[in-house]
């Protein structure tokens, strides 16, 4: 009896090569015969689940935007506020940012991976338009946490326009997360940054 093929695993399991090369070496880095290599697999392999480049893209952005953005994000921040208290949105909030600035060769790679595809959504409004729903969701999340109205890491977005203060904190976490890639700024001084901005908008000061 054959064996059955999963075609969305092998999907996955080439577009996870995209993401590491666009991790390790840049978007300018992926071509069908690079994506190839990395994943383990011929070239006819590759083309026969993906027609062309632009396609392989697209469906590694949204594999991207579902598991590493939403469900490894999540793991990451629920991993550190394990037994803290969640009640207190200054401290969950302290574990988004941690989260979400590079620390590591994971969180390092995953920033490039974020920086290129919103560079390209720059050019391109399909990409644009894709990244608007996470936008969307963290928006939402941030502005629950800060309203107190719950924890909400990993819930469904509510869709109600978030308030000036949700759009600061990640406007600020968005700039330092560039910076801390860059050496610009220390991990620990960015992480500084946030929680001096937390105490000052959680205190009702400007």
């Amino acid at each position: 009896m054959p064996k059955k093929v999963d075609h969305e695993q092998r999907r996955s399991h080439i577009v996870e090569a995209l993401l590491r090369i666009v991790g390790e070496r840049g978007l300018e880095a992926v071509s069908l015969r690079e994506v190839a290599a990395e994943a383990g697999v011929s070239m006819g392999a590759v083309q026969h689940y993906f027609a062309s480049k632009d396609e392989m893209l697209q469906y590694a952005m949204r594999h991207w935007l579902s598991f590493t953005v939403h469900q490894r994000f999540t793991r990451a921040v629920q991993t550190r506020l394990a037994g803290a208290d969640v009640s207190d949105p200054a401290v969950v909030l302290h574990a988004v940012a941690a989260a979400y600035l590079p620390h590591d060769e994971e969180s390092r790679a995953n920033a490039k991976v974020a920086l290129a595809f919103i560079g390209r959504a720059a050019d391109e409004p399909a990409i644009a338009e894709a990244l608007r729903p996470a936008h969307i969701g963290l928006l939402d999340v941030v502005g629950r946490i800060l309203t107190g109205a719950a924890p909400g890491v990993g819930e469904p977005p509510t869709g109600k326009p978030a308030p000036d203060s949700v759009r600061r904190f990640l406007a600020l976490i968005d700039g330092l997360r560039l910076h801390v890639l860059a050496g610009a700024v220390a991990y620990e001084d960015g992480l500084a940054l946030v929680d001096r901005y937390l105490s000052e908008t959680l205190a009702g000061k400007p």
